[in-house]
C-alpha cells in the first residue's frame, strides 16, 4: 500500500496555485479555477492505493470548479462521495443530481464540469478497468451517473466510505482488503442494470435480473446451484432466466462461472487465505474439479491459478 498528502497550508500564497494543480494532476484529475482567487485558496489531498489498486483521495478546501479531462489518465473507473459542500454537476450542457451524502460517478475520459460552491470535502475513488470482469459490468459502457444515498444500500455503502474517510490514516494495507471486494460488489450490483449491454425492456425485469444476480452471489459456494434451483427459489421458469441473462450479454452458466473465478481470484491474490491450498479456494467457491478450475481460470485470465498467486505473493513480500 502507497500514501501521499498535500496540503497548500504549507505553501506561500504565491505557489498555492500551482502545487494544487500538481497534486490534482497526480491524482488524474482536471485543472480547476479556484472562486477565492489563487492567493487565497487552501487544499489538501490524502491518497492511499489498496494492493488491487484502487486509489482513495480525500479532497478538501475553498471553492473551486473542476472541469474538462484529464487526457493522460489511464481508463479507469471513478465514484466520488460528496460529503461536504455545495456541489452542482454538468455533462454535455445538462444539470446532473449532486447532493451531499450521495455518489456520483462515471468513467475516466469524459468532459463535465463539478462547481464546488462553498467549503467542501470529497472522497474521490478509482477502480482500475481490470478489477471488475466485462462480462459482469462492462465500465465502458456507463455514463455519468449519481446514486442518492438516503436509505437502503446506497446508505449503507456511503456510511461505510465515510468511516473509511475518517480512520483512513490509521488503516493498514490488510485493513483495505474488504473494502476492496465491497467496492467491486457494490458498483456489480448497483450499477448492471444501467451498463449498455443491457436490454431488458423494461423496469421490472432489471429489477427482476437484479434479484436473480443477488441470489446467485449468495449462494456461489453451493456446488449444487443450478439454473433450476434459481428458477424455482425464484417462482419463474429456467427459460426465463436464461432469456434474462442473454438480454445482460452473458448467460447464466457464464455468469456463475465468471462470479466464482472473481472470489478465486481474490482470494488467491491475498495472504490471509495462504493457509489455503488452490484446490481448498476452487471447492470453496463451488467448481467441484480442481482440474476444471485451473483450466478455466487460465482462459478466462491468461495465468494459471499457481501462477497468479505465486506473482502475488512476490509483490506482498516487496511492497
Amino acid at each position: 500500500m502507497s500514501s501521499w498528502k498535500v496540503s497548500t497550508d504549507n505553501c506561500p500564497m504565491v505557489e498555492r496555485s500551482n502545487v494544487w494543480q500538481q497534486a490534482m494532476h497526480k491524482v488524474c484529475m482536471p485543472p480547476c479555477q479556484f472562486q477565492t482567487g489563487n492567493a487565497k485558496f487552501r487544499g489538501n489531498i490524502n491518497t492511499i492505493d489498496t494492493p488491487l489498486g484502487i486509489e482513495f483521495s480525500i479532497l478538501s478546501g475553498s471553492p473551486m470548479e473542476i472541469s474538462g479531462k484529464c487526457t493522460e489518465q489511464p481508463f479507469s473507473f471513478w465514484l466520488a462521495l460528496l460529503l461536504n459542500g455545495d456541489f452542482s454537476l454538468k455533462y454535455k450542457g445538462a444539470q446532473y443530481p449532486a447532493q451531499v451524502n450521495s455518489i456520483i460517478y462515471a468513467p475516466t475520459g469524459l468532459d463535465m464540469t463539478l462547481s464546488v460552491h462553498s467549503d467542501f470535502k470529497i472522497l474521490y475513488m478509482k477502480v482500475p478497468e481490470n478489477l471488475i470482469h466485462k462480462r459482469l459490468l462492462n465500465l465502458n459502457l456507463l455514463n455519468v451517473g449519481y446514486l442518492p444515498c438516503e436509505s437502503g444500500l446506497n446508505k449503507v455503502f456511503a456510511t461505510m466510505l465515510a468511516s473509511l474517510c475518517d480512520n483512513m490514516d490509521e488503516l493498514e494495507s490488510a485493513d483495505l482488503r474488504p473494502i476492496e471486494i465491497a467496492l467491486s460488489e457494490f458498483l456489480i450490483s448497483n450499477l448492471i442494470h444501467q451498463s449498455g449491454v443491457l436490454d431488458f425492456g423494461s423496469t421490472a425485469k432489471i429489477d427482476q435480473f437484479k434479484r436473480v444476480c443477488n441470489m446467485i452471489d449468495a449462494n456461489l459456494a453451493d456446488p449444487e446451484l443450478s439454473l433450476n434451483m434459481v428458477a424455482v427459489q425464484n417462482h419463474v421458469s429456467q427459460r426465463y432466466i436464461q432469456k434474462l441473462f442473454e438480454s445482460s450479454g452473458t448467460s447464466f452458466v457464464n455468469y456463475v462461472r465468471a462470479r466464482r473465478l472473481e472470489r478465486c481470484r481474490y482470494e488467491l491474490g491475498h495472504p490471509e487465505y495462504r493457509h489455503l491450498s488452490v484446490s481448498d479456494i476452487c471447492f470453496r467457491w463451488g467448481f467441484n474439479d480442481a482440474g476444471h478450475f485451473s483450466r478455466v481460470f487460465r482462459s478466462e485470465f491468461d495465468i494459471t491459478p499457481r501462477e497468479y498467486r505465486r506473482q502475488h505473493s512476490q509483490s506482498a513480500v516487496t511492497s
